[in-house]
Order: structure tokens, then C-alpha cells, then sequence
């Protein structure tokens, strides 16, 4: 009896353990999406930005999402880990979600979530155009 209460609770638990990493990869991905674009228009591709840099770029967003943007884009080195247990969690998180576990750059980052497919225009296919994308006319 206590055994199966024990095991609903770690159900539970572990439900609620992958919403919030769900959530967290969520507001990952979102910063990725919004910093990126500014980031390379601003300063260039590079390895990685300076501290500067991102909290110049990440002024409008909010507390957590500089957070985030610092541990993405920010040389490790100037973010002086040992002391920011915040960033460090945030930097394994990203590492184990996107990278498998390896270290990475912001160049990494950059280059994570590739170009988009279509973006506008006119279609080289007439008849595709015509009955749409996905048809087989």
C-alpha cells in the first residue's frame, strides 16, 4: 500500500520535473530566437560576445531572460561561475538539452537553430502554386 502511494508520488514528481524542463528549453529556445539575429547584426559572428555586449542587447528583456542570454552568448571565463551557481546551472542545462553534454561557444548558439525553409516569393512550381504547397495534382 505505502509502495504504490510512494510511486504515484515519483510519477507525480517526475511529471512535474519535465513540465519545468519543458518550460526552461521553451524560454531557451525563445531567447536563442530573439538574441541571435541581434547579436550577429550588431557585433558580427564571433566565439563569443563580451558581457557588455549581451547586456547591451538583452536591455528590453526581462531578468531571467538576461540570465539566460549571459549563459548562452557570454565567455565563461568573464562570468566567474564559481560565484554565479545561476549561470553555471543554466550553461549544464543547455549543454545536456541542446549539445549532448558538450561545452559550448556562442558560435554554437548561433548556429543552432538553422535558416528557415520558404520565406515569401513566388513558387518555382506553377501547378503546386496553383492547387497548393502539398498537393499531388
Amino acid at each position: 500500500m505505502w509502495y504504490t502511494k510512494l510511486i504515484i508520488n515519483y510519477r507525480n514528481i517526475n511529471k512535474d520535473f519535465n513540465m519545468l524542463r519543458f518550460i526552461q528549453r521553451r524560454r531557451i529556445k525563445k531567447v536563442i530566437k530573439l538574441m541571435s539575429t541581434r547579436l550577429i547584426v550588431g557585433y558580427g559572428s564571433r566565439e563569443y560576445f563580451s558581457v557588455g555586449q549581451v547586456k547591451t542587447s538583452t536591455s528590453e528583456l526581462s531578468a531571467c531572460q538576461q540570465k539566460i542570454a549571459l549563459a548562452l552568448y557570454a565567455n565563461p571565463q568573464d562570468l566567474d561561475l564559481e560565484n554565479q551557481p545561476e549561470l553555471q546551472a543554466i550553461r549544464s542545462d543547455v549543454a545536456h538539452d541542446f549539445f549532448a553534454g558538450v561545452d559550448y561557444t556562442a558560435q554554437d548558439v548561433l548556429h543552432l537553430f538553422g535558416a528557415g525553409g520558404w520565406k515569401g516569393g513566388r513558387m518555382e512550381d506553377g501547378m503546386s502554386h496553383h492547387f497548393g504547397m502539398h498537393s499531388r495534382y
